[in-house]
């Protein structure tokens, strides 16, 4: 048997593929759940981020702890080299 003959037999079998009639209703009523369990939640990244960016004094608000979390690190480090590395004690 040539190759040629083993593809178009492994062909005819699987084009013999049984769809039921309600496929396509059942598809899509789980397209419209996914949608609707999207829609549920409160809180998701993209609305925190909009309101982040919508709002000046929460853009200010991350800035500030931005810079007081850099501050704070800048000075742990300044004094554990102060400290000849010797954190505790």
């Amino acid at each position: 048997m040539k190759e040629n003959d083993v593809y178009e037999s492994w062909k005819r079998e699987k084009r013999q593929i049984d769809v039921s009639q309600n496929f396509t209703d059942r598809v899509m009523s789980r397209v419209y759940q996914c949608e609707q369990s999207k829609e549920k939640s409160l809180f998701t990244i993209e609305k925190i981020i909009e309101l982040i960016s919508l709002n000046p004094m929460a853009k200010t608000g991350l800035v500030v702890v931005g810079a007081a979390t850099g501050i704070v690190r800048i000075i742990i480090m300044i004094q554990a080299i102060l400290n000849n590395g010797v954190v505790n004690g």
